[in-house]
C-alpha cells in the first residue's frame, strides 16, 4: 500500500513539472504557425500573403 501512495506522489511530482513546461511549448509553436493571425509570417503585407495561400491563382 505504501509503494503506490509513493508512486503516486512521484507521479503528481513530475506532472507539475511537465504540464508548465508543454504548455510553454505547445504555446511557442502555434506562436510561430504562419497560419494563425499574428504568428510568423504576419508582418508581410496581405498581398503576398493571399498569393502564397492560393498556389493555383495567379
Amino acid at each position: 500500500m505504501s509503494f503506490a501512495i509513493a508512486a503516486l506522489i512521484v507521479l503528481v511530482l513530475i506532472a507539475l513539472i511537465a504540464i508548465p513546461i508543454l504548455i510553454r511549448v505547445f504555446g511557442e509553436a502555434a506562436g510561430r504557425n504562419p497560419n494563425r493571425p499574428g504568428g510568423e509570417g504576419s508582418d508581410e503585407p496581405e498581398g503576398d500573403q493571399s498569393r502564397r495561400s492560393d498556389p493555383g491563382g495567379e
